[in-house]
């Protein structure tokens, strides 16, 4: 699956690079193309209506991320890049600080039940089986041989 969905966004991106400006495309390493090229679902057929402009196609999250990866390696200048690999980090960061607060040790345990009905729970009668060990051994056994 993993494998497959990167193959197929390969197709989508190679479908995109051969509609795009050939000078835009130019920019773009040849070892990167050859590595789509390598990666790409030989079933996975694209359909991609490009008279439209690229934010209105349906294009999977994997493609994006590529041509995401394309651009800010090579398409954008250095304070667009800049722009970008700043608005990453506070993504990470923001998303990290999400990680953090939700498994917090001390956040937690605040959904818990509330004080009142854990004491409730704790005040429940516990029945005790008033037994000897020699009751206890000769019940073992008998569940042994599967003698009631």
């Amino acid at each position: 699956m993993f494998k497959s969905e990167y193959g197929e966004a390969a197709v989508e991106v190679l479908d995109i690079l051969d509609n795009t400006n050939k000078e835009d495309v130019k920019k773009i390493p040849s070892t990167f193309i050859k590595f789509l090229v390598d990666n790409a679902s030989e079933d996975y057929v694209v359909n991609l209506d490009h008279t439209k402009p690229i934010s209105e196609l349906n294009i999977m999250e994997k493609t994006k991320e590529i041509l995401g990866t394309i651009y800010i390696n090579w398409w954008c200048d250095e304070n667009e890049r800049q722009e970008y690999m700043e608005q990453i980090q506070e993504q990470e960061r923001r998303r990290e600080e999400e990680l953090i607060e939700k498994y917090n040790p001390d956040n937690m345990f605040k959904n818990r039940q509330s004080n009142e009905a854990s004491k409730e729970i704790q005040n429940l009668p516990v029945e005790k089986k008033n037994e000897n060990i020699f009751n206890i051994v000769i019940n073992k056994i008998k569940k042994f041989f599967g003698k009631f």
